[in-house]
């Protein structure tokens, strides 16, 4: 019998503030469902967008937030997490803006997209380089995951397409190269999953914004690694009270 090897928890598009587009029974409502997960996931991934208008109150409140998750948790930033010179709160509250997280199953590149009060995004050569370099060191056993906040590919059903990465061209070349296992991403508050070659592109919807596409609702992804190589991608909907598969494929390994 496979067994789950790998567990993760893939969150973004919080907009947590007390004054404008953060929806707290949604929030709330995931954090029921995600601290009663089993098994329990090895790590919460929240891809940006964390705070509505990065200012020092939304931190404030964001942080006291997140203390109600059991699981460890990465935070990437978002264009909303930089306006107001949020930047700078993000570095000082939750920590560097471009880092990597190791643990004993997978390493994770945490970028930093956003540019401070613009709603573009872009990771640079220097970030390219970086990490290029990262991936180079990450062992053959070890999953390979990149989290950023803008979204790599253009993303069905999310309206006007006007936000991908300026430089998405230059970075999907890099992690199809490197063989990057899961790009995972936010921002268009819809999700998706694609694979490309080896590399699994997942966008996940909005988890408490006001701001919510159609009738999408509210949702979270889990993500799982079986030790047979498999992995399936699910989304758990909070407003339909009901999980769909994304995506089953087979992890290709050597």
């Amino acid at each position: 019998m496979r067994e789950i090897n790998f567990r993760l928890v893939q969150i973004s598009d919080s907009h947590i503030s007390k004054f404008g587009g953060f929806y707290p029974d949604s929030f709330e409502k995931a954090v029921s469902e995600i601290n009663s997960l089993k098994p329990k996931p090895n790590l919460i991934v929240h891809c940006g967008d964390l705070t509505d208008y990065g200012i020092l109150l939304d931190y404030e409140y964001a942080l006291e937030k997140l203390e109600e998750l059991k699981p460890d948790i990465e935070i990437a930033s978002g264009n909303h997490d930089q306006r107001n010179y949020g930047n700078s709160l993000f570095r000082e509250m939750i920590g560097p803006l471009d880092r990597v997280v190791s643990l004993d199953q997978a390493t994770l590149f945490i970028l930093n997209s956003p540019t401070p009060d613009r709603d573009e995004g872009r990771l640079g050569r220097r970030r390219q380089q970086f990490l290029e370099h990262g991936l180079s060191k990450v062992p053959d056993d070890k999953l390979k995951i990149v989290v950023f906040h803008h979204h790599l590919v253009p993303v069905p059903f999310s309206g006007r397409e006007a936000n991908v990465l300026e430089d998405a061209g230059d970075v999907l070349h890099l992690v199809l190269r490197n063989r990057v296992d899961f790009v995972l991403m936010g921002h268009r508050h819809v999700g998706r999953a694609l694979k490309i070659n080896d590399t699994i592109l997942v966008n996940v919807g909005t988890l408490s914004s006001i701001r919510t596409r159609g009738r999408f609702g509210h949702s979270f992804n889990i993500i799982d690694v079986y030790s047979d190589g498999s992995v399936r991608i699910t989304e758990k909907n909070l407003t339909l009270n009901r999980e769909f598969l994304v995506l089953e494929t087979k992890r290709q390994t050597g």
